[in-house]
């Protein structure tokens, strides 16, 4: 009797075993999948895992998302969406995305990737991820430094970002302070308010731009490194970001910034001190009259769209020496609450990153 019971269930096992062995090879992986067909059914049993089906179907990604990719060397299904979005905002060759995307995903972040991607290539990040920066130490790469009121952290670098709509100024009195033949360029949307400026602080002295001369508006990373360089030399590194940045951090690589010099103002217009209009009476003409500019400047300069960028009494907050001739373009609704407010830009609370 024992005998046969233990037969029994040898037949039961042995029975489960050949009807679990059927039932295998007839299951069909992607019975689930509502997007299967027969073109693309045998390329994705071939190049992907059980595990990577699981992963699509749990997901609902199409096939137009993954299969683009997936004959790809280094294509991880998890990063689809990764791929397919990298690839609609800069084109480039399925290697190229797919190598950028698996390095550096965790250095990335997803909201954030159009305007990283509309402002640096695949080239320049990989570079800028994968060696030292010299002048900013653990720097992270600034998003989206397109935008109009983007301003600089301490551990915020732009490498080597060039804005896409840049415009040679030639119309109005200028002469560059950067070393060599340098045209002096600005954001296309600052162009405008920068002409209706000039034109009517000439009501001041009845003088072309009020006398003014335009000496900078964007400068390059590359540029910056010798400006770097030159302030770092005269005045030692506690006192150097008073009057310069570290490469990479400058506004004035963003193309929003300009600096002017009172035509006949002496020394080098990216180091003059202007604290002395303020700490004694001047009998000079030519201090009356840059006393003027910059009353000007600090009371009307928001109509246009533009900010005064280091103003006299907020030294602490901006730590740059008084600057009354560098404006910064920030659209006329900021400029003019930063105006009533007499704020400046460190203290303007709007997610711009």
């Amino acid at each position: 009797m024992k005998a046969k019971r233990i037969l029994f269930i040898i037949s039961l096992l042995a029975l489960f075993c050949v009807c679990f062995t059927i039932m295998n090879r007839h299951y069909d992986e992607l019975a689930r999948y509502p997007y299967v067909t027969d073109e693309n059914r045998s390329i994705i049993l071939e190049h992907l895992s059980s595990d990577d089906i699981n992963y699509m179907i749990s997901q609902q990604l199409t096939p137009e998302q993954f299969i683009p990719f997936i004959e790809t060397k280094g294509f991880m299904i998890r990063n689809t969406l990764w791929y397919t979005r990298a690839k609609e905002i800069q084109d480039a060759s399925n290697e190229t995305i797919i190598a950028f995307i698996n390095d550096f995903k965790d250095k990335l972040d997803y909201p954030n990737l159009e305007p990283l991607l509309e402002a640096y290539s695949y080239d320049t990040l990989r570079t800028f991820y994968e060696e030292d920066n010299g002048y900013v130490q653990n720097a992270s790469i600034v998003n989206d430094p397109a935008a109009l009121l983007t301003r600089m952290e301490e551990n915020e670098t732009l490498y080597t970002y060039e804005p896409k709509n840049l415009v040679t100024i030639s119309d109005l009195p200028n002469v560059s302070s950067l070393q060599g033949s340098h045209a002096i360029r600005i954001q296309k949307e600052a162009v405008q308010p920068l002409h209706d400026l000039c034109k009517d602080i000439s009501s001041v002295n009845d003088k072309t731009c009020g006398n003014l001369i335009l000496t900078l508006g964007y400068v390059s990373y590359q540029d910056q490194i010798p400006l770097y360089e030159q302030m770092m030399l005269k005045y030692g590194k506690d006192q150097f970001d008073e009057y310069w940045d570290y490469p990479g951090q400058s506004e004035y690589q963003l193309g929003y910034t300009v600096r002017f010099q009172p035509a006949g103002a002496p020394g080098n217009d990216i180091d003059i001190d202007y604290s002395h209009l303020f700490s004694k009476e001047s009998e000079s003409v030519k201090d009356k009259e840059m006393i003027q500019l910059a009353q000007w400047l600090n009371d009307n300069a928001y109509q246009y769209g533009f900010i005064v960028r280091y103003p006299n009494d907020q030294i602490n907050e901006t730590h740059k020496k008084y600057q009354p001739f560098t404006l910064r373009y920030v659209g006329k609704d900021a400029a003019k609450t930063l105006h009533d407010q007499n704020q400046v830009l460190e203290e303007y609370q709007i997610e711009i990153k």
